[in-house]
């Protein structure tokens, strides 16, 4: 049953879902990732350059050599699936009017062509061909969130009555680590200070209050507010961090009314990561009920690319859904490695969502 304290002209998700190392479902993997577990281990056959195994976090139902578009698409299709599911059968109309907006990673999938087979191969596996109409978007890890920012202004535009928002995204090709490991981000025994390779997809159905409520589908947050931002002093150049872009990206999301009492951020290991997210915090800490209180999911799933955004926002869904949040609002944010982008997203669970 639909609650009745639904703001008409309020953004919501409305369904989600996840594939990641650790659960295949939002849920479970929000649980793992709750419990601290983590899917680290060796690779099985790639080795580094000091003649190690490689480390990584590996969705291992897929198969160790798979290629790396068959991964991403799986990942992407099955995500997709639970995220619609509160459609069912009744709403297929509905879903042929969907609107999709969908984040890749240009550092993992550099060919256009190959962007185009994922794109094109999701369409069709995932049923959303006939509203003809899928939105790409290649920045980094915040890729996702760009993409969801997207769909919040094509749904307050009322461009469109529903969107599903994803990203999917895989490091576990053979050339990619290889790759990693030879620019030294690889986390191995010889270097502390890199990320350890993972894979994942993440998406989320949004739609108005209004439209929830003809859907008679229950809300599982509010979207408050979502904004990206600009940075210039990107990791590996010769420039200092200030975390000048993701402090803009925070100071369109926040408000003072509305602290957060937990974020989920994409920390992988790198330092300048954590160097950001403390600059960035100095200038915003007002907003935070405490700063310190944060999510670092990379430690359970590994670095999943262009899916942290939106895999990141799916945890507070599932805390509140389960009863375990530190609060009513929350934080989700992501930061690319050596793109611009910077994107923040802040929720409120929806039971509380009213004017």
């Amino acid at each position: 049953m639909v609650t009745r304290y639904l703001n008409d002209e309020a953004i919501y998700i409305v369904g989600a879902g996840a594939q990641t190392p650790v659960g295949r479902s939002a849920l479970a993997a929000a649980a793992a990732v709750r419990c601290g577990i983590s899917v680290y281990a060796e690779h099985p056959f790639m080795i580094d350059k000091h003649g190690e195994p490689m480390v990584v976090a590996r969705a291992d139902w897929l198969g160790e050599t798979a290629p790396l578009v068959d991964r991403i698409v799986k990942l992407a299709v099955d995500a997709a699936a639970e995220a619609l599911y509160p459609l069912g059968e009744l709403n297929a109309a509905m879903l042929r009017e969907t609107r999709v907006h969908f984040a890749l990673s240009a550092e993992n999938l550099p060919d256009p062509s190959q962007q185009r087979e994922v794109v094109d191969r999701f369409a069709a596996e995932a049923g959303v061909t006939a509203g003809g109409h899928i939105e790409v978007f290649s920045e980094g890890h915040a890729g996702g969130l760009l993409a969801l920012e997207s769909a919040v202004n094509e749904l307050r535009s009322r461009q469109a009555p529903v969107c599903l928002v994803g990203a999917a995204d895989s490091w576990l090709d053979p050339e990619r680590l290889e790759a990693i490991d030879f620019a030294g981000r690889l986390h191995s025994v010889n270097y502390s200070w890199g990320f350890t390779p993972g894979e994942g997809a993440g998406f989320c159905l949004v739609a108005t209050g209004a439209m929830a409520r003809r859907l008679n589908v229950q809300p599982l947050a509010e979207v408050l507010t979502v904004a990206t931002a600009q940075e210039t002093k990107l990791m590996g150049t010769q420039t200092v961090c200030l975390g000048e872009g993701l402090t803009a990206a925070f100071q369109r999301v926040l408000d003072p009314r509305h602290r957060v009492a937990h974020s989920y951020c994409n920390f992988n290991g790198e330092t300048y990561r954590a160097d950001e997210y403390g600059l960035t915090i100095c200038r915003t800490s007002e907003c935070f009920e405490d700063a310190g209180s944060f999510t670092a999911a990379a430690e359970c799933w590994g670095d999943v690319g262009a899916a942290s955004g939106v895999l990141a926002l799916t945890l507070p869904l599932a805390a509140w859904s389960r009863g375990y949040s530190k609060g009513p609002v929350n934080l989700a944010w992501s930061s690319s490695a050596h793109a611009p982008l910077r994107a923040a997203v802040l929720l409120r669970e929806s039971a509380l969502g009213t004017n």
